[in-house]
């Protein structure tokens, strides 16, 4: 989003011919895939294996498909010497993160501890307002974002993207995971630990933010979360 941008409800005119009911739409995300350079490769499908709790299909030299529930594969990563590694994927255009649901917080806070028991943490949770997140980079700096939507309805989460609060703060406000962690296990309620804080104007990761200094925008690497 851009600075100074405002908010369209859904529903309004602008939007409508997407909601058309004779429109044909996918019903879910079946699988995605990774593409990657020879050095990368084994370390990419164990790194992948262990954040997901997935297992093997198949592995060849070429590529591998991982699962962690009934489909197929919900992953391929493609081995490919002709493929060209970007110097900085922070300053490429294309697809820069996934996103991932959760059901509750106290399963994103297991999924976390989890995680973090195999040496891989979050460079950045964060509560957007519309969703409760924690981001984490692969090996090769591919971004993937485990979420717990805020609201019990996507009306509701529309509303709130569509108000003032959500124009002036539309990236949302960092968190410490530990802390969020101790909360959920405390018994708090989730529909408190949900409720986003207001911290004023937040346009990019970098401004009012716990862990990304502006100067290092355009780095490539992890936030000082990672590298405590």
């Amino acid at each position: 989003m851009m600075n100074g941008a405002t908010a369209t409800k859904a529903g309004d005119k602008s939007t409508s011919h997407l909601a058309a009911a004779d429109r044909s739409r996918p019903e879910t995300i079946a699988h995605f895939g990774i593409r990657c350079q020879p050095d990368k490769y084994k370390e990419l499908v164990d790194w992948h294996c262990k954040f997901w709790g997935a297992r093997i299909i198949l592995s060849t030299d070429i590529h591998t498909m991982i699962t962690w529930d009934d489909e197929h594969h919900r992953l391929v990563i493609l081995n490919n010497p002709d493929h060209e590694q970007p110097s900085n994927k922070r300053t490429v255009t294309g697809i820069y993160h996934m996103a991932f649901s959760y059901p509750t917080l106290a399963s994103l806070a297991q999924g976390y501890e989890e995680k973090k028991a195999l040496g891989i943490k979050p460079h950045w949770p964060v509560n957007h307002g519309m969703s409760t997140s924690m981001y984490y980079f692969d090996p090769d700096g591919n971004e993937f974002e485990m979420q717990v939507d805020n609201f019990a309805t996507a009306a509701e989460a529309h509303d709130f993207m569509a108000s003032l609060e959500f124009v002036e703060n539309q990236i949302g406000v960092d968190f410490d995971p530990e802390e969020f962690v101790r909360r959920v296990k405390s018994g708090e309620s989730e529909e408190i630990i949900k409720k986003r804080p207001r911290i004023g104007v937040r346009y990019t990761r970098w401004d009012n933010s716990m862990y990304f200094k502006p100067e290092d925008r355009f780095k490539t690497g992890a936030s000082s979360l990672t590298t405590k």
